[in-house]
């Protein structure tokens, strides 16, 4: 049987062929109306692939976080540590909300080597 675990904040849930448990981390907490959670983007950070599982499991994974989600909105996304794509010998997956942030054509000479000399 292969199981993958998902670390995401103070939550560790398991994942297995026939559903997923948490082990440890859970808070309930009651579901406040706002942006739907399992509208969130989930990405493997190291293959930049999306990772896509059951409805429902994304909502479940940042709400046993402990994720502030009045906070999260269109411009977040969860970034893996791997996926079952990249890593098929890793069982534990650790995970993060990010906010990406929009950058006009001038943020980018920030990034640039060579800065202005005013």
């Amino acid at each position: 049987m292969n199981t993958i675990e998902y670390r995401l904040g103070n939550a560790l849930v398991s994942q297995a062929e026939d559903g997923f448990s948490i082990k440890e981390g859970l808070e309930k907490r009651r579901r406040i109306a706002g942006y739907d959670l399992d509208l969130l983007y989930v990405e493997c950070r190291f293959c930049g692939k999306p990772v896509l599982w059951d409805k429902g499991k994304t909502s479940m994974l940042v709400h046993a976080s402990g994720v502030d989600v009045t906070l999260l909105d269109s411009e977040c996304m969860i970034l893996s540590e791997g996926c079952p794509a990249c890593r098929p010998q890793t069982p534990l997956f650790h995970m993060q909300v990010v906010r990406v942030a929009a950058l006009a054509p001038q943020d980018f000479m920030l990034f640039s080597e060579n800065k202005a000399n005013a």
